[in-house]
């Protein structure tokens, strides 16, 4: 069999052969990530992340700090990155309520785009990580709106019957801990906790290999572990 990058269908297009996708997405409004494992057992990890009004890798132009693992995990083909600008600007109630609410259709429209242009199959499984109910303020209830336009649009494209929404808690589980905070999150993926043998022959997780996590860890690392951990939530769930 071959691979096609542009939609894995092709790898299976002279075989009569059930395609089973299954994604993991870890939601946020400026670093979504999400894990994708195609039927060849292969894992592809994607960063969506708002780079504001600007053209990323831009001739002559640095690219700002913030964002230099993207470039290196992307330029190496170990990620897949989208980014985006988020047009939230009015300081003003109402007129900045619609460009949020137009900005969570742009944000899922983009993401569920990526998957059903890359990532084809017969049947799609999708999970996404529960709202953390110990947490408030504006932020936060941005993020179930936003969130709640990402599973409508997946609803629309893969049913209700292929989305799973799992416990942070169970999630976190699977990493050793309920309670794990990202740092904890990064070492177990570091140390592959799940005895993974398709992880281990990944470029990001060789990328990750020796590097010290415990204080701080850039973006989108700690989006995509996450992500993993809810795919293989989902996998386990199945």
């Amino acid at each position: 069999l071959t691979s096609c990058r542009c939609c894995i269908r092709c790898s299976y297009r002279q075989e009569n052969i059930i395609i089973m996708i299954h994604i993991g997405i870890d939601f946020s409004l400026n670093s979504p990530g999400a894990c994708v494992e195609t039927a060849d057992g292969k894992y592809h990890f994607i960063t969506f992340f708002n780079y504001g009004n600007r053209i990323w890798d831009e001739e002559g132009r640095k690219i700002p700090k913030a964002f230099s693992a993207h470039k290196e995990l992307m330029d190496d083909d170990a990620i897949l990155g989208f980014p985006y600008n988020r047009q939230v600007t009015s300081k003003e109630f109402l007129p900045r309520e619609r460009q949020k609410l137009e900005d969570a259709g742009n944000i899922s429209s983009l993401m569920v785009g990526i998957f059903s242009t890359l990532f084809e199959g017969d049947k799609v499984s999708v999970a996404l990580e529960g709202f953390s109910y110990g947490s408030k303020g504006n932020s936060f209830i941005d993020i179930i709106q936003y969130n709640t336009f990402l599973r409508k649009a997946l609803i629309d494209k893969y049913s209700i019957e292929n989305l799973s929404v799992f416990q942070p808690s169970h999630v976190k589980k699977l990493a050793g801990k309920g309670n794990a905070n990202k740092h904890y999150m990064a070492e177990a993926f570091q140390n592959d906790v799940l005895n993974d043998k398709s992880l281990r022959r990944t470029k990001l997780w060789k990328w990750c290999q020796g590097k010290d996590f415990s204080t701080k860890i850039p973006k989108p690392i700690d989006d995509i572990i996450d992500a993993y951990f809810i795919l293989k939530a989902l996998k386990s769930a199945n």
